[in-house]
């Protein structure tokens, strides 16, 4: 029997006009709602070749004149070595909604490596922005951010508490901080 393979849904341009540009220093955003209790999802590459994962650790400020958004990866994420390779990334938020929970949830739970479809097996329509990095129809709001720094956490400086309790089963963290290149909402 032959299993059909689900494409992913993918539109090449963020053409449905609902997305605007707001200028970082005008956004109303809560951080501490938007990472740590609503989730957010991570995006990077091109069309040919990208990725997805939620992440729940996060920051938007300012770094070096510049407004910026910090994420982490674990090396043990495909997403690692794909943001390792790639010059941009999205940070994307949705409403709070069932759909996108479970969503959340899904691309969270699985590896492209296992399940290349995964985006569209979690009901997801990827979009591009105008400069070709991956984002989500169904998103509310997407940070745009250009590379501009990474490093892995160093295990000398950590805390023992943390280092025995969250990194005894997991592979340790990078930090990549993005300068925030564009902001879009929907409309």
């Amino acid at each position: 029997m032959e299993v059909e393979s689900s494409e992913p849904q993918i539109d090449s341009v963020m053409t449905d006009n609902t997305w605007s540009i707001v200028a970082p220093e005008d956004l109303v955003f809560n951080p501490f709602t938007g990472f740590g209790s609503d989730w957010m999802a991570l995006a990077t590459g091109t069309k040919k070749n990208f990725n997805s994962m939620t992440i729940s650790w996060g920051s938007i400020g300012q770094l070096w004149n510049k407004p910026i958004v910090i994420v982490y990866v674990s090396k043990d994420r495909f997403t690692k070595k794909m943001m390792d390779d790639n010059e941009y990334f999205t940070v994307t938020g949705f409403p709070q909604t069932k759909a996108s929970r479970k969503a959340l949830e899904y691309i969270g739970s699985h590896s492209r490596t296992d399940e290349p479809d995964k985006t569209a097996n979690a009901g997801l329509t990827v979009e591009f922005t105008q400069l070709g990095n991956p984002t989500f129809r169904q998103g509310r709001i997407c940070f745009e951010c250009k590379k501009l720094y990474s490093d892995e956490f160093e295990t000398d400086k950590m805390p023992k508490n943390i280092l025995d309790g969250m990194y005894a089963e997991m592979g340790m963290h990078t930090m990549y901080i993005g300068e925030i290149v564009n902001v879009w909402e929907k409309k």
